[in-house]
């Protein structure tokens, strides 16, 4: 998420944002082997990240779309979106996709990003679920 942030601040205008997760977490294991040094330097634990920086730029002006996909829905995931919702004022779409390993409290979290205030009063909030969901209703029954 460091990385992240670094990117967003030098980005002024960015209008559009799409986020691989599936595809950038090894990527991102590989280059930050030694992560723990990386979160130690910062004065805060890493899930406050986007609580303790400034505003970027593009955030509070240009940045109208954004895509995460591969999400689950953990702790350290949640932060980003969250952050989006109730800071980012021209947000028009956002859209998640969750991973195949989205767990039922996953599930719930990423829910619970649909009740946060919001910012933009434009901005939709798109939730896909997981191509493997299997819907069972109440009575154990499916559609």
């Amino acid at each position: 998420m460091l990385i992240l942030c670094i990117v967003l601040q030098r980005c002024l205008s960015l209008h559009q944002l799409e986020i691989n997760i599936e595809e950038s977490r090894s990527d991102i294991e590989e280059a930050t082997r030694d992560y723990s040094s990386v979160n130690s330097r910062l004065p805060y634990p890493e899930t406050k990240l986007w609580e303790q920086r400034e505003l970027c730029d593009c955030i509070t002006f240009t940045l109208r779309q954004v895509s995460i996909k591969g999400f689950t829905g953990k702790d350290g995931e949640m932060e980003f979106p969250r952050h989006l919702i109730t800071k980012c004022a021209k947000l028009e779409r956002l859209e998640i996709w969750c991973n195949h390993d989205w767990s039922s409290e996953g599930g719930k979290a990423t829910l619970g990003l649909l009740s946060l205030p919001r910012s933009s009063i434009d901005v939709s909030i798109l939730l896909k679920p997981p191509p493997n969901l299997l819907v069972v209703l109440e009575d154990g029954s499916q559609p």
